[in-house]
């Protein structure tokens, strides 16, 4: 099996496993407890809170260890609403996760919300966010990384200009975390969602950031865990696994990292286009990230595409992992206004670290021939489809 779908999840780090596996045996302790136990459990959750504050560059005491990108994304539009009655206001994107747009609108009609727009490269223009931002704004929450296309957007202007406004500012970095550099003393955020699986951590882990001196609220209520901001007993093998992860990922970026999987995503790329017509890259090249390419091919059905490519061992996705198997077009490629046939026929391949370039050649291999049969089943019969 080949596995180019790292968007959606990663495969678990053989060192990540390593160090969690004491703690699902024999350090089983809560750590909320007094005796050794517990203290044991209640060091290695404090080391991991470290590791997750070096990878962003922020303080231990502002990281909130949570079950995933989902809850830190709530908690954190939660907070920005509870802690100011008077502002109902929030300022997000046309092609935010659906955590951030569905938990928003769960919340109206007590709160109006702007959705700015983005171009054709999937990049929202900062003077569009300037003139959206009003005195009642609660939150402006502007995703760092598309998880569909990968676009980056400029997550530190943006918040310099949120803050000018007096506006609380949070980003989804979800699947940012771990492929760039980020640093949260570049830029005023005041929130920022983490989720492990994206970054070879395992799944039901994740964590949000929290400026000191930023207003918060818990989402959770209960026994006081996480300095009081997150009720519950942690995860400590999950919260272990992330700390693990995180340090692995800031290791991977100070040597290059970003660097390595530009080149394999880069490759990928060139060899697909160099050898089969008709295939259209989304998105602006530059402002994306390092490990996503995001392709189009005239006259093929993504599903079809997927459904071959499975067979021959090769896992790739059409879109968002949570919109798997819904057959209307992608919404993020209809905010970048493209059309039916092209956001139809779009296809997400997303590396990581743990894949290598004879992978990145096989799997291109994979993917141009079943390209190529498919399009001897179902020649057009006008001539090409053209894409908007």
């Amino acid at each position: 099996m080949i596995y180019l779908d790292n968007n959606a999840t990663t495969k678990v780090h053989p060192e990540v496993f390593e160090a969690m596996e004491p703690f699902l045996k024999d350090e089983f302790g809560n750590p909320s407890t007094g005796y050794d136990l517990g203290k044991n459990s209640n060091e290695a959750v404090t080391q991991a809170r470290n590791q997750v504050a070096q990878l962003i560059n922020s303080k231990a005491e502002e990281i909130i260890f949570t079950s995933c990108g989902t809850e830190s994304d709530n908690t954190a539009i939660f907070s920005a609403l509870k802690n100011n009655s008077e502002k109902r206001h929030i300022v997000t994107t046309s092609v935010e996760h659906s955590a951030i747009i569905l938990f928003a609108q769960s919340m109206m009609p007590d709160i109006e919300i702007t959705e700015l727009p983005v171009n054709n490269d999937g990049l929202i223009e900062l003077n569009d966010l300037r003139d959206a931002i009003r005195e009642d704004t609660a939150l402006v929450t502007i995703m760092w990384a598309n998880n569909e296309t990968g676009i980056c957007q400029d997550i530190y202007e943006a918040a310099k200009i949120t803050h000018a406004k007096n506006s609380l500012f949070h980003t989804d970095a979800v699947n940012a975390v771990g492929k760039i550099s980020i640093d949260v003393s570049k830029g005023p955020i005041d929130f920022l969602s983490i989720s492990g699986h994206k970054f070879h951590a395992p799944k039901g882990v994740g964590a949000l950031f929290v400026r000191a001196g930023a207003p918060f609220s818990p989402f959770f209520i209960g026994g006081g865990q996480e300095n009081g901001k997150r009720a519950g007993t942690e995860a400590v093998a999950q919260v272990i696994g992330l700390g693990t992860a995180a340090e692995l990922a800031k290791n991977r970026l100070l040597s290059g990292g970003e660097e390595k999987l530009a080149i394999l995503r880069d490759r990928l790329e060139n060899n697909i286009i160099s050898s089969i017509d008709g295939v259209q890259q989304n998105g602006c090249p530059k402002h994306r990230l390092p490990n996503t390419s995001h392709l189009s091919f005239e006259n093929i059905d993504a599903g079809d595409l997927l459904i071959l490519t499975n067979e021959k061992g090769l896992c790739i996705a059409s879109g968002s992992a949570c919109s798997t198997g819904k057959r209307e077009p992608s919404r993020i490629m209809t905010a970048m206004g493209h059309n039916d046939q092209r956001a139809l026929s779009s296809v997400r391949l997303s590396v990581s670290s743990m894949n290598n370039e004879e992978e990145i050649d096989n799997a291109s291999k994979i993917i141009i021939s079943c390209v190529e049969k498919l399009r001897s089943l179902n020649p057009t019969d006008g001539g090409p489809v053209i894409f908007g």
